[in-house]
């Protein structure tokens, strides 16, 4: 197979450091220091973020996404969007030696992680599907669910590492990309289902008088799964910083993309369609900094409430 399989001496690179990039990348850093390899390559398109990381961990920072490229055998990422995860990984395999791993923790659509495992595959490469389930906070503790689908000998190779490295558990979805890309968007499904269920119920409490703090003991008590407990809390407090979450543009892009396979499938999606609604008012009146839970906004503007609790606007953004 591929030369990656037999690599004593991994040498990563990491591109994209936002809220979650940022994490992940500092617990790979701490594992190869930890095992005796090279410092971690960090590449981001906004450079202020490697030199902040590289001050704080052990990394590198490579001036151009070609030279990390040429000068890593694994290489892990985690970008914004199937447009920019096309441009990044096509960037790297132009310039690559053949045998490199791509690890990509991007909500990517289906058709876009097959075509960039096809991609692959053409350099002698192999592109793995590695998407993860879990807020910053999960990420910084190696707390994360993580996803794992491509080549059975990447996988193998990534399985060595990646828990307890950057997780607790891995799913294991074989050798299609496709498989993996699914799962994470059919749980991202799942989760602003659960948001769009606890703005509803919250408002429901809000309007009849109930506590929100015994609704959310209940909640604690009969569902304590981070989801509903997180959400949970976001949604009582009316606090959606954006900061260390994850923000309404990233969630209007995974319900597009939810809509999207329901199209395609003739398969309904009636609550992910009004989490839809929800947060292009949640935009609308707080903008894009805004944490995705703030789509309760548009639940309470629905039933006649202010969309954020309190007269300060600016309560909202905290």
């Amino acid at each position: 197979m591929a030369e990656h399989t037999n690599l004593s001496t991994p040498s990563f690179g990491f591109v994209g450091l936002g809220n979650m990039g940022s994490v992940m990348s500092q617990n790979l850093a701490d594992y190869a220091q930890k095992e005796g390899f090279p410092k971690v390559k960090i590449w981001n398109r906004s450079r202020s973020k490697s030199e902040q990381l590289a001050t704080e961990g052990f990394f590198e920072i490579s001036d151009t996404l070609e030279d990390l490229a040429r000068r890593c055998n694994i290489i892990h990422a985690c970008l914004a969007n199937d447009e920019v995860a096309l441009s990044v990984y096509r960037q790297i395999l132009d310039v690559a030696k053949p045998g490199i791993v791509l690890v990509d923790h991007s909500t990517l659509y289906p058709d876009i992680s097959t075509t960039l495992r096809a991609e692959a595959i053409a350099e002698g490469s192999s592109f793995l599907s590695c998407p993860v389930f879990g807020p910053p906070a999960a990420a910084k503790s190696a707390n994360l669910l993580v996803v794992l689908s491509g080549d059975g000998n990447a996988r193998s190779l990534l399985k060595k590492y990646v828990v307890p490295t950057l997780g607790r558990a891995m799913i294991d979805c074989g050798d299609d990309t496709r498989k993996g890309a699914l799962l994470k968007i059919l749980g991202n499904s799942c989760i602003l289902g659960t948001i769009e269920l606890l703005s509803e119920s919250f408002t429901l409490a809000e309007k009849t008088g109930f506590d929100a703090e015994l609704f959310y003991e209940f909640i604690q008590q009969w569902f304590p799964a981070p989801a509903w407990m997180n959400y949970g809390k976001k949604i009582r407090d009316g606090a959606f910083s954006g900061t260390t979450g994850f923000t309404i543009p990233g969630g209007m892009k995974d319900a597009s993309y939810i809509r999207r396979l329901g199209v395609e499938t003739s398969t309904p999606t009636p609550t992910i369609d009004q989490a839809w609604s929800h947060l292009t008012t949640a935009k609308a009146l707080g903008g894009d900094s805004l944490d995705w839970s703030s789509c309760s906004a548009g639940m309470r503007v629905t039933a006649g409430l202010p969309p954020f609790k309190g007269e300060d606007f600016t309560l909202a953004k905290r």
